[in-house]
């Protein structure tokens, strides 16, 4: 199991884990990632005005993911059923990271599924050039709003 966390608006993956049992627990673990790496913390309402899109899947729908994200400040914003395109930023780099990181390669562990997931996303995150960003990375892109916001 691969899980993601991926910004909406600038495609920049924010958080990234791979492991064996894919459940509501390891489902938290890029959000944690993210709001660690954004934020500094993952204390009460540190993602307060923050919302989340994500499928209907199992592990987003449990109590324990929803509770834990809630005590975040993360609103919950569920994908609609069959409708992939719905969260189509997040589904689009899983596509990406399948086809550039786990397609073709066979894997003697978990371990190597997670080096080789977390080198694609800093790879991405640094050099992927998005036609939706002005064919910017989603750093370049990340960085261009922080300026424009202090100008």
């Amino acid at each position: 199991w691969v899980f993601s966390a991926v910004d909406h608006d600038d495609a920049c993956c924010v958080g990234i884990h791979a492991i064996k049992t894919g459940n509501r627990f390891a489902a938290l673990q890029p959000i944690a990632q993210g709001l660690k790496a954004e934020f500094g913390a993952t204390g009460a309402d540190a993602g307060r005005g923050l919302s989340l899109r994500m499928d209907n899947g199992t592990q987003y729908t449990a109590d324990d993911f929803l509770n834990q994200i809630k005590f975040w400040g993360i609103a919950p914003s569920f994908a609609f059923v069959a409708e992939p395109q719905t969260n189509g930023v997040a589904e689009r780099f899983n596509r990406t990271l399948k086809e550039q990181a786990i397609h073709g390669r066979l894997f003697k562990n978990v371990e190597e599924v997670r080096a080789a997931v977390t080198a694609f996303r800093d790879r991405y995150n640094r050099h992927w050039r998005l036609e939706k960003l002005g064919f910017m990375s989603p750093l370049e892109a990340r960085q261009a709003y922080a300026m424009q916001k202090a100008a």
